[in-house]
C-alpha cells in the first residue's frame, strides 16, 4: 500500500485555486485605486476610492467663497474624483483583462477569453485531484 502523499494533494490544491488567486489580486487592486479633483485654483481637493471620499482638503481661502460655492464645489469635485477613479479602474482591468468593453456576456471578448481559460484550468486541475483521489482510494482498498 502506497502512503497518503499529502503534499501531491497540496499541490493540485494550490493549482486549482491559482485563477481564483490571480481574480482575488485584481479585486484588491481595483479596490486600492483612487481618483482625485481639484478646483482650478486649487483650493479644494477630493480623493475617492471604492470606500466613497477617503480624503477632503479645503484651503482656509476657500473659506470665503460662502458655503453655497464651497458645497457645490465639492459635490463636483466628488463626482469628478470618482469618476476619475473610475477611469484608472478601467485602465487598471484593461491592462489585465485586454481592451474592449468588459461585457463579460459577449462571445470573444478578451475578459471572456481569460474567463475561459481561467475556467479551463480549474476544470483540468480539479479532474487531475479526483483522478489522484482515485488512485488514492485504489491504493487504500490493496
Amino acid at each position: 500500500m502506497t502512503a497518503f502523499d499529502e503534499s501531491a494533494m497540496d499541490r493540485l490544491i494550490a493549482e486549482a485555486q491559482r485563477p481564483s488567486d490571480g481574480l482575488d489580486d485584481l479585486y484588491q487592486q481595483v479596490l486600492a485605486v483612487k481618483g482625485t479633483a481639484q478646483d482650478p485654483d486649487k483650493l479644494v481637493r477630493v480623493e475617492c476610492s471604492a470606500q466613497g471620499v477617503t480624503g477632503l482638503d479645503i484651503d482656509p481661502r476657500a473659506m470665503r467663497w460662502g458655503s453655497q460655492r464651497l458645497a457645490e464645489t465639492i459635490l463636483v469635485l466628488i463626482a469628478d474624483s470618482l469618476a476619475d477613479m473610475q477611469a484608472r479602474s478601467a485602465e487598471l482591468l484593461g491592462d489585465v483583462l485586454g481592451e474592449g468593453p468588459l461585457d463579460l456576456a459577449a462571445e470573444g471578448n478578451p475578459a471572456d477569453l481569460r474567463m475561459r481559460a481561467a475556467r479551463e484550468a480549474y476544470e483540468q486541475a480539479m479532474d487531475q485531484a479526483v483522478a489522484e483521489l482515485g488512485r488514492i482510494e485504489r491504493d487504500l482498498d490493496r
